[in-house]
């Protein structure tokens, strides 16, 4: 239920604030029946006319009676203010959070919504779906990372005429396909009915291949320039081991890594809890460095154990819209030593 109510509130805010404010002449009714509609107005502060259509509805619903006293609540009505306390309660409080987290990174928007184990990347990508889809107009140049929860947002994204082109944000880290950047982008890219470019270049090449493919290869040259004229940047955030694992990358480099506390990992740069990027893999594709200069960014992860990688991350962007799940509010909210409600 608390999750029907997060996502009530942002498909469709108008509604919640009517059922807040329904909420708060019954709370107020269970404490001090029987009231008149104008004492309640004056309580609430609330527009006499507001309370009146209110009243008429909770009445038509057998909510609330009304009698020469004044009104009162029904015995329905005295047993589903507890109910809607509570379920309020939890919105509220996840909207706090929201905003303290929001300020202890220095971010524009934290975003949590509630998961229930192995649905967690089902929900957190619908829930990544639907902001992405807010940002992305007709005709923009959309990048995204890859990795499981990029996958899951494509999949839950709903279909729209949008014709944006959509590319890999870098090359190609890991062996499942279905996670990499190249077909993720194709899936957005025919959700969205627009087109798509693929980077077939593995993450880690030396800085000297690098320059010898993007100067001797046109296409490789044209995705840059594409990737590098991003409009919204979509991303995922890894702890930094197991993606220096999932990379192969050299011994030597992991005990570097190790030693300067690197946590997080996201678009192939590995930082410590400051936000310090601390390692980078050469790519042609984006990096933390170029953030700053695009219009929309969006990080998504979830999970108690990505905490301190999600920090890490978002740190060193210190811009973007941050979507994470419950677990992972929680922990970062003791890493970051936020009291509790």
């Amino acid at each position: 239920m608390n999750e029907l109510l997060m996502i009530c509130e942002r498909i469709a805010p108008e509604l919640m604030i009517v059922m807040k404010e329904r909420y708060k002449l019954m709370n107020l009714l269970a404490y001090e029946e029987p009231m008149g509609r104008r004492t309640l107005a004056v309580a609430t502060d609330l527009p006499e006319r507001t309370v009146r259509s209110h009243i008429d509805v909770l009445r038509h619903n057998g909510l609330v009676d009304i009698s020469k006293p004044g009104i009162m609540l029904s015995k329905e009505g005295h047993q589903l203010v507890p109910k809607l306390r509570n379920m309020l309660y939890e919105l509220e409080k996840f909207g706090d959070l929201e905003k303290r987290l929001q300020r202890a990174l220095g971010i524009d928007r934290v975003i949590i919504t509630p998961t229930e184990g192995s649905l967690m990347l089902k929900k957190i990508g619908f829930t990544a779906a639907k902001v992405v889809q807010e940002l992305v107009e007709t005709n923009s140049i959309v990048a995204v990372s890859g990795g499981s929860t990029m996958a899951a947002m494509a999949e839950e994204m709903p279909g729209q005429k949008l014709f944006p082109m959509v590319v890999p944000a870098r090359g190609g880290v890991g062996e499942i396909v279905e996670h990499q950047a190249n077909v993720i982008a194709a899936v957005l890219a025919e959700r969205w009915q627009g087109n798509y470019k693929m980077l077939h270049l593995p993450d880690g090449l030396s800085p000297d291949s690098l320059h010898m493919l993007v100067t001797l290869e046109p296409q490789i040259k044209e995705i840059s320039e594409l990737i590098h004229s991003t409009d919204v940047l979509v991303f995922g955030i890894g702890q930094a081991i197991h993606m220096a694992n999932v990379r192969h990358i050299p011994s030597s480099v992991m005990e570097k890594l190790v030693a300067k506390g690197a946590v997080g990992e996201a678009l192939g740069q590995y930082c410590s809890m400051d936000g310090s990027v601390v390692y980078a893999t050469n790519n042609i594709g984006l990096s933390l460095g170029d953030i700053q200069k695009i219009p929309h960014v969006v990080a998504v992860a979830g999970g108690f154990e990505k905490a301190e990688a999600i920090i890490s991350i978002m740190r060193a962007c210190k811009k973007g819209i941050l979507i994470i799940d419950d677990q992972a509010a929680d922990g970062m909210r003791q890493i970051l030593d936020i009291p509790t409600l």
